[in-house]
């Protein structure tokens, strides 16, 4: 009867604990505790370009951007903004523990690390929190292309793959994929002929895929050239909102 009734107990602690959130299947966790004598650490609630869009740790931005961070920490602490290791500059949480931060993108393009502290006059300062940006200037633009020679009626189609210089973001992907009368153009020299059936942008954002019809040709060593000029609706950009270089053109030779 006593292993009996030792069982039932256990079993009745462990439907307590997890009822009242007391034990591992309680409600959502908590951020740890400082260490002795050490200050809170503060949180990042939001970081936003104002009006335009809310960014998330290792987004780009273009340069000369202002970030505005959101945060929540100890009432009435300094809050220390530190930019690679260095201390850059402070500011106070209210006495609600709310505190902002305008951060300007600048114009040298890179990757930041920003890093928040709070500090209690009284207390050690607290362990840093992260938030990384990558400042991005440059217009994406196409870098390579690349082609084999094939024959007509040959079972599996002519493909030209064109190659970003960098991730795009498509505000129209019908547009975008217009085989003809869009914004591709893809000419060939010499015995070659190439005609587009379809265009396909891959997962990585980067690769584009332009498949040739039925009577598409590609000869070893003609000329390739692909062109792309985005413009009125289709509007073409990097992650961090810098507009497709239009017209951007990229050539190269059909390989055998």
């Amino acid at each position: 009867m006593r292993l009996q009734e030792v069982v039932v107990g256990a079993l009745l602690v462990t439907l307590v604990l997890g009822i009242f959130g007391c034990g591992p299947s309680g409600g959502p966790a908590t951020s740890p505790s400082p260490g002795p004598g050490q200050t809170q650490a503060p949180e990042i609630l939001k970081a936003e370009i104002v009006g335009v869009r809310v960014l998330s740790s290792g987004d780009a931005v273009q340069p000369n951007q202002n970030v505005v961070f959101t945060g929540r920490g100890p009432a009435n602490v300094q809050i220390r903004v530190y930019q690679g290791g260095n201390l850059l500059d402070t500011t106070s949480t209210s006495a609600s523990g709310e505190f902002t931060f305008t951060w300007n993108s600048g114009s040298t393009e890179g990757t930041f690390l920003l890093e928040f502290a709070a500090k209690d006059p009284v207390l050690v300062e607290s362990p840093r929190i992260s938030f990384t940006l990558v400042v991005d200037g440059t217009p994406p633009e196409l870098s390579s292309v690349t082609a084999r020679a094939s024959t007509p009626s040959g079972g599996t189609p002519p493909r030209v793959t064109v190659v970003f210089s960098e991730p795009i973001v498509v505000n129209d992907m019908v547009l975008f994929t217009l085989p003809l009368g869009g914004f591709w153009t893809v000419s060939v020299t010499g015995s070659s002929v190439f005609i587009p059936t379809s265009i396909q942008l891959a997962t990585d954002r980067k690769t584009v895929t332009i498949t040739g019809n039925a009577v598409s040709q590609l000869v070893a060593g003609d000329s390739v050239i692909v062109g792309f000029a985005p413009a009125g609706p289709l509007v073409v950009t990097d992650e961090a909102g810098n507009a497709c270089v239009s017209p951007t053109v990229v050539s190269g030779t059909v390989a055998p």
